[in-house]
C-alpha cells in the first residue's frame, strides 16, 4: 500500500523529487507485496528533500530513505538527521545524485554522520529530469 503527502515545490531540479520516491515506493512494493510505503517531500526557502519511510505488516519502519537534491544535502541538520535515524535504529539510506556524490560523502564524513548507507539516484534505476 503507497501513501503520499504533499508538499510545495520550490525552484527547479534536475532530479524530480515526487517522481524519485513514486517509482522508489513503487520498486519496493513491487518486490515485497507485504510492506507499507510512505513518502513525504519538504522545502524550505532554497530546496526540498523527501523522505520515504518502509513500514512491514504491522506499520513497524523498517527502513528510512532521504531522497536529497543536488543542493538540499547541504542543510545543516540533514547529516544529523541521517544519524539520529540511524541512532534510532533504524536501517537509514541517503539517496543522492549523481554529480554530488563525492562531495556529499565529504562532507558526511566531516559532519560527523556514520549508520547510513548513501546510494546514487542511479543505483535505483532513477535518472534526471528537467522541471519545467
Amino acid at each position: 500500500m503507497l501513501y503520499h503527502e504533499r508538499g510545495r515545490t520550490k525552484g527547479k531540479n534536475m532530479y524530480d523529487l515526487r517522481n524519485a520516491l513514486s517509482i522508489r515506493a513503487e520498486n519496493v512494493i513491487n518486490g515485497n507485496p507485504d510492506l507499507n510505503v510512505r513518502y513525504s517531500v519538504y522545502t524550505d526557502d532554497r530546496t526540498e528533500w523527501g523522505v520515504l519511510s518502509i513500514q512491514n505488516e504491522n506499520d513497524k519502519v523498517v527502513g528510512l530513505e532521504f531522497f536529497e537534491s543536488e543542493d538540499s544535502w547541504r542543510r545543516p541538520e540533514a547529516v544529523r538527521d541521517y544519524t539520529y535515524a540511524a541512532d534510532e535504529g533504524y536501517p537509514v539510506a541517503v539517496v543522492v545524485p549523481d554529480n554530488v556524490f563525492r562531495d556529499f560523502r565529504r562532507a558526511a564524513v566531516d559532519r560527523g554522520g556514520e549508520g547510513f548507507s548513501t546510494y546514487l539516484y542511479s543505483d535505483m534505476g532513477i535518472g534526471p529530469t528537467v522541471r519545467m
